[in-house]
């Protein structure tokens, strides 16, 4: 029996006869298609994408914010934070929350923009260095990694 310890429910496995060469059973893969159906793939062809311009302005704008509001240094040196207290933590949860506009904004540009991959890339890099401060809790350590 596998636990899905995220929501609490708990699921027979079933035997490996019954599943196809990708792991999933037919009813489970019938299941995975409706739901995938029920969130299209957003695919703009290239000349329908609007401007880069003013969103990499926009962009870069929440960096500097960010890097203004929660400062780096205070972020890197949290090493030691379980998971229960992360969400009351002065510092690192303002931080982690203030990341959500900063990733939908970078995912805006590369999915509906025509921006260029290598200037994508640029931007993703100074994204993930605000991200590696704010870090991911493992084993009741915060890796910046």
């Amino acid at each position: 029996m596998i636990e899905n310890r995220n929501m609490g429910m708990e699921f027979n496995e079933p035997p490996e006869h019954d599943k196809e060469k990708d792991g999933l059973t037919q009813e489970q893969r019938e299941l995975a298609e409706f739901y995938l159906s029920q969130y299209p793939e957003k695919d703009i062809p290239k000349e329908e994408r609007k401007d880069c311009e003013q969103a990499i302005a926009e962009f870069q704008s929440m960096l500097v914010e960010f890097e203004a509001e929660h400062p780096l240094v205070e972020l890197y040196a949290i090493t030691d934070l379980t998971v229960e207290d992360a969400p009351s933590h002065p510092i690192r949860e303002p931080a982690r929350i203030a990341l959500i506009p900063i990733v939908a904004k970078l995912n805006y540009l590369r999915e509906e923009t025509n921006i260029t991959a290598e200037r994508y890339a640029e931007l993703d890099s100074q994204y993930k260095y605000l991200s590696k401060a704010v870090g991911i809790i493992n084993g009741n350590k915060v890796r910046h990694s």
